[in-house]
């Protein structure tokens, strides 16, 4: 034992004689959560294929170990090399931590079918999201984001739009529970609607609920495509989808044969006129137009199906942008977008282990917490929750994990709220 005295404080004497002590006292929480039945029999119906000879951990368990890692907030798979020697997190999980190469090799390791059982998982976590949140609408989102990359890594591009050479992955999510439904790592010089059509179609035949009674897709112009808009009209499915502007539509902007100006609204600060039916030349029918006229002379052109008003519409259209909260939450919460492997595959399936640690937290906080909790971000559920100090001692061959005591006092019973409604999943 060495213990030296503090110059400044000859009263203060430090040792390295202590108690194993953690900033992740809070995790006791994520444990209850992912190990309880509901949660864990998830993880059990889990089929990979797994080919490797006499492994030490099962492809399931190391997929566990990489979404404990993303919800705590580490980025980078060399932390599993602390984890391994942290008492904490092995007695909360009741599991040894693998090592950072072992985690690389899982990556190495997946296939296409696994893959596939990723996507799968991530359906099982949103149909439990769904149930708890009783919704009958279901409002889709539809995106395109961007991947840096560095260095010579498998079907990257330049993209024009972002002036840099990465990945171009679709993402669709859900703007009521704000659950991420489906992505698609593409090349970075993708346009934004190529493949979109069956994106979209992939997720209407294997993820569409009988609890949602109504569906409204929302988009950008980069998804104003015939295919798309014939494939939700077929399926009765809702939409608003920005569309290019371009002489034909502004020359019918500006006519009084199709436009009523006495019809003027003004929606947020912005004015629509009234509707007009447009046809364009790649499109089997007339679809109703929305036009939009800002303060600043702008023009900007919604297509649409509905039958809504038209500042309801425009409304719903606008609301779009919760989209780009929810991206920019899983880039800087959940390492979306972490493109560290040359090999494309790899970087697939940490771009699928983001979503569903983002899902599973979803899910875990409409069960942990209180309704005005619900939108706080997962920095803050790490900050109030997770992150807690503590020291992991033994006592009549019991281990007793202490928590920092400002913890209940700060946050009003914040904890053990949490801890009773975690606890009766596993009544």
């Amino acid at each position: 034992m060495t213990q030296k005295v503090l110059p400044s404080n000859p009263l203060v004497a430090v040792s390295d004689n202590g108690a194993p002590i953690t900033s992740d006292g809070g995790n006791v929480l994520l444990s209850m959560f992912l190990n309880s039945p509901v949660v864990s029999r998830l993880f059990n119906n889990v089929e990979f294929n797994d080919n490797r000879k006499s492994p030490r951990y099962a492809k399931v368990e190391l997929l566990l170990q990489m979404l404990i890692q993303v919800i705590e907030g580490y980025r980078n798979d060399d932390v599993a090399d602390y984890l391994t020697q942290d008492i904490e997190h092995r007695l909360v999980y009741a599991q040894n931590m693998a090592s950072q190469p072992t985690i690389s090799r899982f990556l190495s390791h997946l296939t296409n079918e696994d893959i596939d059982e990723l996507q799968e998982l991530n359906r099982r976590i949103v149909s439990l999201i769904d149930e708890r949140s009783a919704n009958t609408e279901l409002v889709l989102d539809l995106d395109s984001t961007y991947f840096e990359t560095f260095g010579h890594q498998e079907k990257i591009g330049f993209n024009y739009h972002y002036l840099n050479v990465g990945y171009h992955p679709l993402i669709m999510t859900d703007a009521l529970t704000g659950s991420v439904r489906q992505v698609s790592l593409r090349s970075g010089n993708t346009y934004t609607g190529n493949g979109a059509t069956e994106f979209v179609q992939g997720y209407l035949s294997t993820s569409l609920s009988a609890q949602h009674q109504t569906i409204i897709l929302r988009g950008d112009s980069g998804f104003a495509t015939p295919d798309l808009m014939e494939t939700l009209e077929g399926n009765n499915i809702f939409y608003t989808i920005r569309l290019k502007s371009n002489p034909r539509l502004k020359r019918m902007a500006l006519d009084g044969r199709y436009v009523n100006f006495d019809n003027l609204l003004m929606i947020e600060g912005q004015l629509t006129t009234d509707e007009f039916e447009y046809q364009a030349a790649s499109w089997d029918k007339a679809r109703r137009v929305i036009v939009l006229n800002d303060e600043h002379g702008g023009t900007q052109f919604i297509v649409t199906n509905l039958s809504l008003p038209q500042k309801d519409i425009v409304r719903v259209y606008r609301k779009r942008a919760a989209i780009e909260d929810i991206i920019r939450e899983l880039k800087g919460g959940f390492a979306f977008g972490k493109t560290d492997s040359s090999s494309f595959f790899a970087n697939k399936a940490r771009m699928w282990i983001s979503v569903i640690a983002s899902n599973l937290m979803r899910l875990m906080k409409s069960i942990a917490l209180d309704d005005q909790q619900q939108s706080w971000t997962i920095n803050t559920f790490r900050d109030r929750l997770l992150k807690i100090g503590g020291r992991v001692t033994k006592h009549a061959r019991k281990v007793i994990l202490t928590l920092d005591s400002r913890n209940q006092e700060q946050f009003d019973g914040l904890f053990w709220r949490a801890w009773e409604r975690l606890n009766a999943l596993w009544q």
